[in-house]
């Protein structure tokens, strides 16, 4: 409070010479000058609200962050426009408090504190919208579902937070397509009602009826590939989409696998997925084991998926011709790492960015159990 009483008088300062200016010029007849003086006070008094109003979501948004109710009540009954404001990104003040309680991250999962989780109730009972998303139409259901947090994303929706928000003015970038992107089963359950959009690999990944997308013939129809923009070309730009009967096949197949189901995977396989497609940054097996699926990766393995298939996944530089190993070694998927081995996957190979094994992935990203287990197979 003290900050914003600094701040007012200081402008208070300003906006009183501006304005003796002003008189002064009027006084003395000189259009010109009078006009220059009514343009820098009214600029002065603008570039003030607009500090201003950035400094009081700066102080929610930290009030939030750090669960500080009482702050951030005072803030909320003080300058009710702050519910409205924007930082530099476009974020709002609901955005930056879910991130906040969420990480902003899909792994590892943040659960956030409590008081921070009551930070977010309490904007959203001050009246704050939902949907306000930012520059890149990044909603607070976007943070909750990527974030996989159940009960957020309960009370987002029951604060009206649309279904159809998109991401890069995409219809795919849906808060229901980043839960499936990176198996959050739980919240994407909750969000798809009904599933937005309906296409075949949302369905493929919810476990749901996949014959609306199969034609009499056994062709996939055009609803199989609708809206399956977003992730690329805006976070993978050198992907270039085909959106052939295969190339869509095959990709469901990733999301069925890293949702863990199989039931989905064995009607995708039948149409002709193949288990060692790597349509998107990983193959099936390797989506499996990044959820750590044992189910779900046995189910690829036995369908004649390669263990040691070298290929890119993850973002730029991550794995570059890379194995499933390498992944689960990494994330210490001890269900799925176990499995691997036990079917005979090569400890040795050594991916072509790093040249490490999986025991030496392990050891970077602190997966200690991971590590202590391959070190002990000799």
């Amino acid at each position: 409070m003290q900050e914003r009483w600094r701040h007012g008088e200081e402008h208070g300062m300003t906006a009183r010479r501006t304005l003796k200016w002003l008189i002064r010029a009027r006084m003395s007849n000189t259009g010109e000058a009078y006009t220059t003086a009514r343009r820098h006070l009214l600029h002065s008094a603008g570039d003030s609200l607009m500090n201003n109003a950035t400094n009081l979501l700066q102080q929610a948004a930290a009030a939030a962050e750090r669960g500080d109710l009482t702050m951030l009540a005072t803030l909320l009954a003080d300058s009710p426009e702050v519910l409205t404001g924007r930082d530099g990104d476009g974020e709002t003040l609901l955005g930056l408090a879910c991130r906040a309680a969420t990480g902003g991250v899909a792994i590892p999962p943040v659960a956030g504190t409590p008081a921070q989780h009551a930070a977010v109730d309490a904007i959203i009972a001050a009246g704050a919208d939902p949907d306000a998303g930012n520059q890149e139409g990044w909603t607070p259901l976007h943070s909750a579902a990527m974030a996989g947090h159940v009960e957020l994303t309960r009370r987002l929706l029951a604060a009206g937070a649309a279904l159809d928000s998109g991401l890069y003015g995409s219809r795919g970038g849906t808060p229901l397509a980043l839960a499936l992107f990176y198996a959050k089963q739980d919240a994407a359950e909750l969000i798809a009602q009904p599933a937005t959009p309906n296409n075949l690999r949302h369905a493929a990944a919810l476990g749901r009826d996949l014959s609306p997308f199969v034609s009499g013939t056994g062709e996939l129809t055009a609803q199989a590939s609708e809206s399956l923009d977003w992730a690329a070309p805006n976070w993978f730009p050198e992907w270039q989409r085909s959106l052939s009967e295969q190339e869509v096949l095959d990709e469901a197949l990733t999301w069925a696998a890293r949702n863990g189901q199989c039931g989905s995977m064995v009607t995708l396989v039948e149409l002709g997925a193949d288990v060692n497609a790597n349509p998107f940054r990983g193959t099936a097996l390797l989506w499996a084991i990044y959820s750590d699926d044992v189910q779900a990766a046995t189910w690829l393995l036995d369908a004649g998926a390669d263990p040691d298939l070298r290929h890119d996944f993850g973002g730029a530089g991550h794995g570059v011709s890379a194995v499933a190993m390498h992944l689960a070694a990494q994330h210490g998927g001890m269900g799925c790492l176990r499995l691997l081995v036990e079917r005979g996957a090569d400890r040795t190979i050594v991916d072509g960015s790093h040249g490490g094994t999986p025991q030496g992935w392990a050891e970077f990203g602190g997966a200690g159990e991971a590590a202590a287990y391959l070190r002990g197979l000799g």
